[in-house]
């Protein structure tokens, strides 16, 4: 009986603790940063595109885009784009059968934009841009 009695005193003990703190909790995740995680937008696109030609060759082209976006204020926003493309082309045999031509590359490809505008006249943009050309499928550096 004294075990029994013990074993719901601590019990209630941890339960009424339980209670007290989760009142008293309010957690601030105020963590020491230069960014403010409220002014990060993040935004994602996926797309694929194929083709095949009179000739039987085919080429595919698959795209994840990763765009974030940061507002350090009114006047002044980042915008960066990380484009992971993989792409390749292929022979076609007949049916459904396709030979891989050993072609397949994947590249990164980013994209970065700086926006400050001083006053309601006057803009200034800096921005790099990188492409993959859709006439080349060899992979370059």
């Amino acid at each position: 009986m004294k075990r029994i009695l013990l074993i719901m005193i601590l019990i209630l003990t941890f339960a009424l603790n339980a209670e007290m703190i989760n009142n008293v909790f309010k957690p601030n995740l105020l963590m020491p940063s230069f960014l403010d995680a409220n002014k990060i937008s993040v935004n994602h696109s996926i797309s694929f595109s194929s083709g095949i030609s009179s000739n039987k060759q085919s080429f595919y082209q698959s795209v994840y885009t990763n765009h974030l976006s940061y507002n350090f204020n009114s006047k002044l926003k980042l915008d960066l784009d990380l484009n992971f493309v993989n792409f390749g082309t292929a022979t076609y045999k007949s049916g459904i059968e396709f030979d891989g031509n050993e072609d397949n590359a994947t590249k990164v490809l980013p994209n970065m934009q700086l926006n400050w505008k001083p006053s309601e006249n006057t803009s200034i943009t800096i921005e790099f841009k990188q492409y993959n050309s859709p006439f080349d499928f060899s992979y370059r550096d």
